[in-house]
């Protein structure tokens, strides 16, 4: 029998009886009470699942921000561009190769904006997003972005403190690198969105896959904007400069400043 307490944990949790039911999919859980007609139970189940999700993605965003602070604090942050595209390319084979499918710029923008509603952005962690096409390019706008967004403002449903404070003190840039923006003070798991998707894409392809707009290291409440432009001849010389780079010649190919 399905049974959801709310007090254990401060949040629901599920507490079948007999406790073989624990093993039953929350989503078949929710078939079967749409397909019995049971509308109460059906909705617990939808609030219950986005509960359900949620705890294991949060842990692993700070397990990655633990790593990488770990990585900064023993080999210096100076080699977190490495481990970062080491990690890149391991996961490329499955997980970022997705994207070879997507032939629209459109197509792109709708596979991130999955990706940042499934890491829960928003007000109140819901998944929620502003998205907009404007006349050259795409924007998806988190306030917060769930993931990195979170851990500099903490947690908003479970009160927790920011991952940058204690008793997690995690850690941000020393100083200004090409790879950080040309910003200290950057969250060094929010680095991935500069080196996985503009410094490394603009070197090998000469486009990024999408640019992080107006990341302000100093002010957590801030929304995250991500640009995809339709045209990359449109795109500003000063997203490439940001990085270290020049925007492509007419050939495709781009240098370091």
């Amino acid at each position: 029998m399905l049974k959801i307490d709310r007090v254990l944990l401060g949040r629901p949790l599920r507490v079948d009886e007999p406790v073989e039911e624990l093993g039953i999919s929350s989503y078949d859980r929710l078939r079967q009470a749409v397909n019995a007609g049971d509308t109460d139970t059906a909705l617990e189940l939808i609030d219950y699942i986005q509960v359900e999700g949620k705890g294991l993605h949060d842990v692993y965003c700070d397990w990655v921000y633990a790593l990488l602070t770990w990585i900064a604090d023993k080999c210096g942050e100076e080699s977190l561009p490495e481990a970062l595209a080491f990690s890149k390319e391991k996961i490329n084979a499955v997980f970022l190769d997705q994207l070879k499918g997507l032939k629209t710029k459109k197509q792109v923008v709708q596979w991130y904006t999955e990706q940042m509603r499934a890491h829960r952005s928003g007000p109140g962690e819901s998944g929620t997003l502003t998205v907009r096409e404007e006349e050259d390019r795409f924007v998806i706008s988190c306030d917060p972005c769930g993931a990195g967004g979170r851990m500099r403002l903490g947690g908003e449903l479970d009160g927790s403190p920011p991952r940058t404070e204690a008793p997690y003190c995690l850690g941000t840039t020393k100083k200004a690198y090409p790879w950080s923006w040309g910003k200290k003070n950057v969250s060094y798991y929010c680095l991935h969105c500069s080196i996985w998707h503009e410094v490394i894409m603009m070197q090998t392809t000469g486009v990024p896959t999408r640019l992080v707009a107006d990341y302000d290291p100093d002010n957590p409440h801030a929304p995250c904007t991500m640009y995809f432009y339709k045209d990359p001849a449109k795109i500003p010389a000063e997203y490439y400069t940001r990085i270290g780079l020049t925007k492509p010649l007419s050939d495709g190919s781009v240098t370091k400043d």
